[in-house]
């Protein structure tokens, strides 16, 4: 299968980085990273107190500030998924295969393939 020629190997298709919704959430997320950097009657910023707030959740044994401390120092972990047609791995398909599967889909002639722990190939997401 050939790529797609708009698409430049090395190079970000969204240089500019992830952009927030609406305008509001645009607007609150402002309000709130300049509120955050604000010093309170201590002088320490409020993001910092925030930070060790956390940590000492954390400390105290709160699972929950555990994971948000654990994600934000190495990342959440991956997640793995397996998608299975006709009862075949993807890895395990050919690119034509894979590329005439997804033509099908699109065309609304792929036969349902269900079982309980899966879901329908015929959602309108795939066309």
């Amino acid at each position: 299968m050939a790529g797609n020629p708009a698409w430049v190997k090395g190079r970000s298709g969204n240089p500019a980085g992830r952009m927030l919704g609406g305008q509001a959430e645009k607007q609150f997320y402002e309000a709130l990273r300049i509120v955050a950097n604000r010093s309170g009657p201590d002088g320490k910023k409020k993001l910092m107190k925030i930070a060790e707030t956390l940590v000492d959740k954390a400390i105290e044994g709160e699972g929950w500030a555990v994971c948000q401390v654990a994600d934000r120092l190495d990342g959440k972990p991956a997640q793995e998924s397996t998608v299975n047609i006709n009862n075949r791995s993807l890895t395990e398909l050919a690119d034509e295969e894979i590329a005439t599967r997804i033509e099908q889909l699109r065309a609304g002639r792929a036969g349902t393939v269900r079982r309980d722990d899966e879901t329908s190939l015929d959602s309108p997401q795939f066309n």
